[in-house]
């Protein structure tokens, strides 16, 4: 199917969408959309050739379903999360299947360093074209607002003027990888003194346990281009959520998260604790033996389930039974593995996802234990602004929501690109093996560019 066929077809299905929409039941502003039956086209592909600023791509780990959007009808940029609030009033008469895509600040307290000024405190919007992919179906949807008193035509004249300028799906070209500044921060002394400064306060009980990151800013001859790395990494980590937001030309955040933050459908959650780490073997059996050993180690099973404890007692208030209905297991990733316990529950009647993501967010898999003195110390340790690392990335719609905790993420600033990961830290940690840690999660981008 040529890309006027496309246009076309979306253009009647618009037509006959206005043509059905009951607009004396709305009280005012909703947002509709328009869907057509696609094949073929390759989401990424699709989005890298498009010129809108915003875009998104959202890819489940349970699911073998892959949504990209391009445009907006809507952005909606707040202070804190209570921005989902309004999502729901906004969403309350629009069709159901429109979603917002977004995420916010690992610490909406904290000053936004430059690199991060387009994602705001809290940032989320409704693309205007939105590609889906699941299971044998593909479809394109038109997202589109409209209010009771509007003109249909000019508003159908409008959306046909934006529908001519899709394009066709253009494959990123392959990059040559001119690295041309590589640099730590912190180094690795800086490293080890925010280690032992953690511990210090480990030992003196203002900490049960903190998770600290760093940062490795790679400076390239010219700018990236960000969907030939979201290609490149959609190939690896099966058992991941991959992510992409974009509202500015040449900055992107991305990236290939392990861990689900929630997924809540009507008042059914499901969520889940993914915290200890270990490397991957390079046979089979030493593989099975890392695994093994993370599996008995005090230190390792210490640092899992006070994520575990964390998430039951924060949930407690706003569920009926939660069922444990995996624990302990052992999560097998490209380059590392965890240790991972899933939790499913009823929610009390009235409960809504900004109590949820206030009450889980951060998890002490990427904050600490307790949540305010370790976040406040994360702030005066770390030599960087996290952004939206570690922080909730997803998707809401009125009956469903799904967030990802932005972690093995990285931020592209045209010729830069900031590559982020974390290491739990308690009592019996070594700074060393840390350090190790974190060049093991940030394998997972630096392998891409030939760095081992």
């Amino acid at each position: 199917m040529d890309i006027k066929e496309i246009q076309s077809r979306l253009e009647i299905a618009l037509k006959r969408t206005l043509d059905r929409l009951p607009l004396g039941r709305f009280n005012g502003a909703t947002i509709q959309r328009a869907t057509i039956d696609l094949s073929g086209m390759e989401p990424i592909s699709w989005l890298n050739a498009q010129d809108m600023h915003s875009k998104l791509f959202w890819s489940r780990r349970d699911k073998p379903q892959k949504i990209a959007g391009c445009g907006a009808v809507h952005h909606l940029i707040t202070d804190s999360v209570q921005g989902l609030k309004t999502i729901r009033q906004h969403l309350s008469d629009s069709d159901r299947a429109v979603r917002y895509f977004g995420g916010m600040r690992f610490d909406a307290s904290q000053r936004i360093a430059n690199e991060w000024q387009p994602y705001a405190k809290f940032r989320f919007f409704v693309p205007r074209f939105e590609l889906m992919s699941a299971d044998d179906r593909q479809t394109l949807s038109l997202n589109f607002s409209i209010s009771p008193h509007d003109d249909l035509a000019g508003l159908f004249a409008e959306l046909k003027r934006e529908i001519a300028t899709i394009k066709p799906p253009k494959s990123p070209d392959e990059p040559v990888f001119d690295i041309v500044d590589l640099s730590e921060q912190p180094d690795q002394q800086g490293w080890n003194r925010m280690v032992e400064n953690a511990l210090g306060a480990i030992r003196q009980g203002e900490l049960e346990k903190i998770v600290l990151a760093g940062k490795t800013l790679l400076t390239f001859a010219r700018p990236l281009n960000p969907f030939h790395l979201l290609g490149q990494i959609l190939q690896k980590n099966g058992r991941t959520f991959h992510f992409s937001f974009q509202f500015e030309h040449g900055v992107n955040f991305l990236g290939m998260s392990p861990e689900c933050l929630f997924q809540r459908s009507g008042d059914h959650i499901f969520t889940e604790a993914i915290a200890s780490t270990r490397a991957r073997g390079k046979t089979a059996a030493e593989d099975a033996r890392f695994g093994q050993q993370m599996v008995e180690s005090d230190k390792d099973l210490r640092e899992h389930r006070w994520v575990k404890k964390m998430i039951l007692d924060r949930l407690a208030p706003f569920c009926e039974q939660i069922d444990r209905t995996a624990n302990e297991n052992v999560l097998k990733l490209s380059h590392v593995q965890h240790l991972v316990s899933e939790f499913q529950a009823h929610l009390h009647a009235g409960v809504q996802n900004e109590q949820l993501v206030e009450a889980l967010h951060p998890t002490p898999a990427v904050g600490g234990y307790p949540k305010k003195q370790a976040v406040e110390r994360v702030a005066q340790l770390e030599p960087f602004d996290r952004g939206w690392y570690a922080a909730p990335v997803g998707w809401v719609s009125l009956d469903e929501a799904e967030f990802a905790v932005a972690i093995r993420s990285a931020l592209v600033q045209r010729e830069k690109l900031h590559l982020f990961a974390g290491s739990g830290i308690v009592e019996g940690s070594n700074p060393d093996k840390e350090w190790q840690e974190n060049r093991n999660k940030a394998q997972n981008f630096l392998q891409l560019f030939g760095i081992t």
